[in-house]
């Protein structure tokens, strides 16, 4: 899920960035002389300069959005969530339509004894492989991101925390018993909102509820008021 204020931002810009590059060679040739060599070869020279304007722009593009990605799994990361989460918990005060959101913590169990005994570069293949199972099991409209280290966060809009609790014992059984090469499980908090709430107790509570799964691990909890 790509924010409609990100997408409309790269638009304009695009179309700028275009317009300086385009537009001076446009005036230039309509002021050449018909029979000149520059005007003959007018077209060549404005696709060569439009060419090279266009894939610099879409190597732009890619950087713009590289801000946003995390580097080791693909997913969101923390800046983009932070962002997203604003917008999605400020639109919760909108009383005139009937919205709820849910948001889960989720964070591999024993990740540091992981790392110590088959070494980071299979702990990174874990976050991977896990990364990808989220993405396989989650809806399009649901914003994945890695949190940092071993934890993810997951917003699920329009998801009561009944539906997302369901969503997330299927993706801890999946977990559960998919063949890392060793054994693996995750444990997950979530807490849900109706109404206008803070970004930052939003992910507070859905960390209270994880810190309650933890305690007993491979289990997903609902933060309880």
């Amino acid at each position: 899920m790509i924010k409609k204020r990100h997408s409309l931002k790269l638009f304009f810009i695009f179309l700028s960035w275009m317009g300086v590059g385009i537009s001076p060679w446009a005036l230039y040739i309509q002021h050449l002389n018909e029979n000149t060599f520059e005007r003959r070869f007018a077209p060549i020279y404005l696709t060569i300069h439009t060419s090279f304007w266009l894939c610099t722009g879409y190597f732009l593009a890619k950087l713009y959005f590289s801000a946003y990605k995390d580097e080791l799994t693909g997913l969101w990361n923390r800046r983009y969530l932070n962002e997203i989460l604003h917008d999605l918990t400020r639109d919760l005060k909108d009383q005139r339509v009937d919205k709820i959101l849910s948001l889960a913590i989720l964070d591999i169990d024993d990740f540091k004894s992981i790392n110590d005994t088959y070494g980071h570069l299979f702990g990174d293949e874990v976050l991977k492989e896990i990364a990808q199972i989220l993405q396989s099991n989650l809806r399009r409209t649901d914003i994945i991101a890695r949190w940092g280290g071993e934890e993810f966060v997951i917003v699920m809009p329009d998801t009561n925390s009944t539906g997302a609790k369901a969503v997330f014992e299927r993706i801890r059984s999946i977990i559960e018993e998919y063949d890392f090469g060793c054994k693996i499980t995750i444990s997950g908090g979530i807490a849900s909102a109706q109404e206008l709430v803070q970004a930052a107790d939003l992910i507070n509570m859905a960390d209270k509820a994880l810190y309650k799964a933890k305690l007993i691990k491979n289990l997903i909890t609902l933060h309880q008021e």
